[in-house]
């Protein structure tokens, strides 16, 4: 029997980890790019809410076109990811290599290739379980076997190409060359993944800027002769003729670029294409120019990968990219905002109604819109349009919204319906659906991984290439959905500060931010809101002007998905960054809270007029257990604690109002304050409303559902769960009852009459 000494095992280790450990670690550095891209698609796909929230859209609206758009656009991400891991590794591991090594070179690269489309199917999968409508299902489940059926032809193009494309060299089967890397390969590749990048991002670009001669448009030209430099300095003392060959790539690219640009809809590519698209698009460019670069840090020996992420980072530390200043312009006139207390008498005087409530107090709501991205901006508009069509005189009783978020959105949206109500020609909540048809994410992502992504190796700022203009033009264009809307000027594009007129029937918008440096509330007003410590809170710039979709988009931007906007002030020129108003607060309460104080104290409040508080929240159901903890607690326990924190702040805000507000009342028609409520959980629909910018069809019913309907109202269950001192757990008769109650209030007969009924009770 053999003796083993300690050296001899020691031998044997080494030779076992250089066989069996060492091959592995270098095939996953040789496709460091290959492997993070595919992670990070598998992950995109698979476990973002928002794009489960897609591909429910997509088969509750039978859309086959964005079905196979979507499986086409990750084949090809596939491939890609493949084809340049396959020539990166066998670079390294070459056919003299043991059977392990080959087997992995193969195999790994294979496996890697269809990571994406796995993650496609999977994902499919997740939203199927996601629906109970048996027509969608069948649209997702023949869509998930169409992606599994891709990604079976992607296998069998890996293994079998040359039998299956019928050529010995098929996609470098048998080729020896540089294949992906070859001067001509890459100079093709490198020009079309700036055509694609043109086209996405001109149209957007120029639609953010109103013009088509902005920095940001220039710098997307600027790009093309740049990339060809950089190729023609790569090869241009080994390869002849290299300036034909990138003349013959470089002029037609450029001249598309420009064509797709100056003639397409700022969102036409991207609605096109669809978001899972442009992401797939996205990462199979990323994946090219990358592989590209790391080959070329490779042959050279030079770390540029490396230098790259380190620039970025340098770059961002110094804050020489940070080209997030929100889009703004001049006012006309530098006169600084009004009182509170002025513009609230002004508008009051100016109410059509007035004289109907002599010798009664004149019901005015504050309304506050919770955040919650696209589903909160529905509920919010359908909710105030559906009071509207019920009661008509509802709106010019309402003085003001405060808005965080996708509220904010919403209660623009709302406004700016009740400011062109005279030209649309369709019912509101019609109208309301129509422009949330809008794909609102394509746009943000993509300027979010074209021209943005760029910005981080830039170590200058190019303002126009901000990804939050992308879903402000977003929101400009979804008005444009309206019929007929093209003769007539677009809301969303007007000054935030000529919105509101305080002689109008409109209310006021008063749109909540959090400032960065602070923590504090920055509130977007077109008053001067000041607290009892006489702290203005209100964004208070005497020459600094912004669109309506600027304002909505600077309260709705959410934690790196959009990024914090900044503004210079002009008292000192510092910067000052504003965040999400979720951050200080998701509700929006307080600052109808702070209104509705500044208020109280005028002559006349409680004679000639009185305050009725409505906020638009999430209805908060006990029996649905919270989250629990999962893995990277030390990662991820503050990223949870933040949005736990969210929701939390915005229930004390309601609990402490509730309390407050509406001591000593015994009568649930007659609150001073009051919630429109939204279920967002619906465990046997199997419906959980996603935070994002894109709504399915069915989403979108479950919301309308819910809307308040005064003729709905079932008296006794809402007095009973008053009562009770418990929240009802049916939203729609809560709403309608709320509902009810305001017609009460809008109407002398009805008030009469419900005070008979209530005698006579």
């Amino acid at each position: 029997m053999k003796t083993w000494s300690l050296s001899d095992l020691t031998v044997e280790l080494s030779k076992w980890i250089e066989n069996y450990i060492e091959p592995p670690v270098q095939f996953l550095i040789r496709s460091r790019v290959q492997t993070a891209i595919v992670l990070a698609a598998f992950l995109v796909f698979t476990q973002a809410g928002q794009t489960i929230e897609i591909y429910r859209a997509i088969a509750l609206d039978y859309n086959l076109y964005q079905a196979i758009v979507a499986t086409i656009f990750v084949f090809v991400l596939t491939l890609f990811v493949w084809y340049t891991a396959r020539f990166l590794v066998l670079e390294q591991f070459t056919p003299k290599d043991n059977q392990y090594k080959n087997a992995l070179a193969q195999w790994g690269t294979r496996f890697l290739g269809i990571i994406p489309l796995l993650g496609l199917s999977l994902g499919i999968f997740s939203a199927w379980k996601q629906t109970i409508d048996e027509a969608s299902q069948a649209f997702l489940i023949t869509w998930m076997i169409g992606s599994l059926g891709a990604l079976i032809f992607a296998l069998i193009l890996f293994i079998g190409r040359t039998a299956v494309l019928n050529e010995d060299r098929a996609l470098g089967a048998k080729s020896q060359g540089k294949g992906l890397f070859s001067p001509e390969v890459e100079i093709g590749l490198a020009n079309i993944a700036y055509l694609i990048f043109g086209a996405f991002s001109l149209p957007l670009v120029i639609a953010a800027t109103d013009s088509k001669f902005s920095l940001g448009t220039i710098a997307i030209f600027v790009l093309s002769p740049l990339i060809n430099l950089i190729l023609y300095s790569w090869y241009s003392e080994r390869e002849a003729n290299l300036s034909r060959k990138i003349t013959r790539w470089f002029i037609p690219c450029l001249l598309g670029s420009a064509i797709f640009g100056f003639t397409l809809p700022p969102t036409a590519v991207p609605g096109a294409v669809g978001a899972i698209g442009v992401v797939a698009i996205a990462f199979t460019i990323l994946v090219v120019i990358f592989s590209i670069i790391y080959n070329w840090a490779l042959e050279n020996n030079i770390p540029a990968l490396a230098f790259l992420v380190s620039f970025a980072i340098f770059f961002s530390f110094l804050n020489w990219n940070d080209n997030h200043q929100f889009r703004h312009s001049t006012k006309p006139q530098d006169l600084p905002l009004p009182a509170l207390e002025d513009s609230f008498e002004s508008w009051l005087a100016s109410r059509p109604d007035r004289d109907q409530y002599a010798g009664k107090p004149y019901p005015v709501y504050l309304v506050s819109a919770q955040g919650g991205g696209i589903y909160a901006a529905y509920h919010a508009a359908t909710a105030l349009t559906k009071l509207t069509e019920s009661m008509p005189n509802f709106p010019q009783h309402v003085f003001a919204i405060s808005g965080v978020s996708g509220g904010s959105l919403g209660a623009s949206t709302f406004t700016s319906l009740i400011k062109e109500s005279q030209s649309i020609n369709q019912p509101l909540t019609t109208a309301v659906s129509r422009i949330f048809d809008q794909d609102l994410l394509s746009p943000l992502l993509t300027l979010g991984l074209f021209p943005d992504l760029i910005q981080r190796f830039i170590p200058f700022p190019i303002d126009e290439w901000d990804r939050a203009s992308g879903l402000e033009v977003a929101f400009e264009n979804a008005w444009n959905r309206l019929p007929g809307q093209e003769e007539r000027e677009n809301p969303f594009k007007r000054s935030f500060y000529q919105h509101w007129q305080p002689e109008g029937i409109a209310p006021a918008l008063v749109l909540n931010t959090t400032v960065v440096e602070n923590g504090k509330r920055l509130v977007i007003s077109p008053f001067k809101i000041e607290l009892p410590t006489q702290e203005n809170i209100v964004l208070d710039e005497r020459s600094l002007d912004l669109k309506l979709s600027t304002a909505a988009g600077l309260s709705a931007r959410f934690p790196f998905v959009t990024p914090v906007g900044w503004y210079q002030r002009s008292n000192d020129g510092s910067k000052s960054r504003l965040a999400d108003g979720g951050y200080f607060d998701n509700s929006g309460i307080p600052t109808t809270i702070d209104i509705g104080r500044t208020l109280q104290k005028l002559d006349g409040y409680g004679e000639s007029f009185k305050l009725v508080y409505l906020a638009i929240v999430d209805q908060q159901d006990s029996s649905i257990e919270p989250p629990k903890s999962s893995g990277l607690n030390e990662v991820l326990s503050p990223v949870r604690t933040l949005f736990g924190a969210r929701v939390a702040r915005s229930l004390s805000a309601i609990e402490l109002s509730s309390y407050t507000l509406n001591d000593g009342v015994t009568d649930p028609f007659q609150l001073n304050f009051r919630t429109l409520v939204l279920q967002k959980v619906d465990p046997q629909m199997q419906i959980n409303l996603p935070l994002g910018w894109q709504l399915s069809t069915t989403s979108k019913a479950f919301i309308a559902e819910q809307t308040p309907e005064p003729s709905q109202c079932h008296v006794d269950d809402f007095k009973q769960a008053f009562s009770s001192n418990v929240s009802s757990t049916d939203a729609k008769n809560h709403n309608s009852c709320v509902a009810k109650s305001i017609e009460l209030e809008l109407s002398e007969y009805l008030m009469a009459a419900y005070a008979n009924e209530s005698d006579r009770g």
